[in-house]
């Protein structure tokens, strides 16, 4: 019955494993993503001790701050969630990637909080 219950438990798992080439592209969109983001932080990035600079401004350079935490957060998600899979494909590409799925599962917690306070600097700045 063990045996039975293994073997269903396996299936059932590997039914819902993307393919290397499906993980590729999904990963490759993500971290696109993540490019794009990091791009537009600094491209509105601004000092929000700066007088000089108008609320809209810091406003719309916070949302950035945010997005690039959230779309950080959805690319380590996609990690996490196929982990297996990550770590067949930085093989497959040569990389030196010695993270354990602890050590993401730390920096998702990490960014989850970031964003958290991200979004709550954000409505601040929206008060004000």
């Amino acid at each position: 019955m063990k045996l039975l219950s293994f073997i269903l438990l396996f299936v059932s798992c590997s039914c819902f494993a993307l393919s290397s080439e499906e993980f590729d592209k999904q990963y490759q969109n993500l971290n696109g993503e993540l490019n794009k983001a990091v791009i537009n932080n600094m491209i509105y990035s601004k000092d929000y001790d700066d007088k000089k600079i108008p609320l809209s401004e810091k406003i719309e350079s916070k949302s950035k701050w945010c997005d690039l935490t959230k779309t950080r957060i959805n690319l380590l998600d996609f990690v996490i969630q196929n982990f297996s899979s990550y770590k067949e494909w930085v093989k497959k590409n040569n990389l030196d990637d010695d993270s354990s799925l602890d050590d993401f599962n730390k920096f998702y917690e990490n960014q989850q909080k970031s964003y958290i306070g991200c979004m709550a600097g954000l409505e601040e700045l929206k008060i004000d």
